[in-house]
């Protein structure tokens, strides 16, 4: 952007309004979605909720944090965040705005390469991101050589009662650092093989996840401030055949992740995870993030009275492995 009159630096503290008016400008608009990750994306109808209200802070989310911002003749005009993911080399990048302009590509483009670049320089391992399947974003993407490897739906289930319990439900036990085998179990049978490799989680990575948000990935987890994370399990022999994490939001609706073995009842076992969850969480509305491929759990969602708002694409581009062999090129 130099030659053009634009320049890509550090946010700094004295940014704040004005990023907080370009985010809110960016995802306010009609299309606004072209011009950011559009997380949650935009269905066929407007949704009732929107990733300006999930963010409702510009400060970083997790510490340390990457935080880029493109500047024209002194006017802020783009923004961009990366945060690192906890007990891995990797960055999620958490947003990628750009004002309203026919430069608003260009803008883009410069601050998702000026991210890679730092990352190179931070030895990070990977990027990973999140972003609405339209085709600004998937060019954008593409060109800077990131891959495409799962579709996730945004289903959100409206403030409201939660219901009684199904009585399977007093058999959900709350998760602990010695199930993580046991889960680590679930996600594999619940994934396909292709998806796990590239995500290559371990059983160890699964220790945290009844106090902290970050495993199983999603769209969604980095964007949202958790005041606290629970998680429980549906016990069936010796394996779990469902798993359901839940993050308390002080600002906007709940976080539900989950995954539901095939053959079990995944409704009973959402509508009891809800109820765990509490009326506090029911008053306050759930999102809960799915990928395509989880058939069962997209339908248990469905029964349990969640509805898609949106699809958004996954994507993942290696960092270090292209900094060690500047040769590559991506396959034809």
């Amino acid at each position: 952007m130099n030659e053009a009159g634009g320049s890509v630096r550090a946010a700094r503290l004295t940014d704040r309004q004005a990023l907080v008016d370009l985010s809110r400008q960016v995802h306010q608009a009609a299309e606004g979605y072209r011009r950011s990750l559009g997380v949650p994306a935009r269905s066929a109808a407007p949704p009732r909720i929107s990733l300006a209200a999930l963010m409702p802070s510009w400060l970083p989310l997790r510490s340390p944090s990457l935080h880029l911002v493109a500047e024209w003749d002194g006017e802020l005009v783009g923004s961009c965040r990366a945060i690192e993911e906890p007990h891995r080399d990797d960055w999620v990048i958490t947003q990628l705005d750009a004002a309203d302009s026919p430069m608003a590509a260009e803008v883009r483009f410069a601050l998702l390469r000026a991210v890679i670049d730092e990352g190179a320089q931070r030895n990070v391992a990977r990027l990973h991101a999140a972003c609405a399947d339209v085709p600004e974003n998937m060019e954008l993407f593409g060109q800077l050589r990131f891959m495409a490897y799962a579709h996730e739906e945004i289903w959100y289930r409206p403030p409201g009662g939660v219901g009684e319990a199904d009585p399977g439900g007093d058999a959900l036990e709350s998760v602990g650092p010695s199930d993580a085998w046991h889960l680590f179990d679930l996600w594999t049978h619940t994934t396909p093989p292709a998806i796990a490799r590239i995500e290559a989680y371990g059983a160890a990575d699964w220790e945290p996840v009844g106090h902290e948000g970050v495993v199983p990935r999603s769209s969604l987890n980095p964007l949202l401030h958790f005041s606290a994370v629970n998680a429980w399990f549906l016990p069936e022999g010796q394996r779990v055949a469902g798993f359901a994490q839940h993050g308390a939001c002080r600002d906007g609706p709940h976080y539900l992740r989950f995954l539901i073995r095939e053959g079990a009842d995944g409704a009973s076992f959402l509508r009891a995870a809800l109820a765990a969850a509490g009326q506090e969480a029911a008053a306050a509305g759930m999102l809960a993030p799915v990928q395509t491929y989880e058939a069962t759990g997209r339908q248990a969602a469905a029964d349990a009275g969640f509805e898609p708002v949106g699809q958004v694409s996954i994507l993942v581009r290696e960092v270090r492995a292209t900094v060690r062999q500047p040769a590559m090129v991506p396959a034809v």
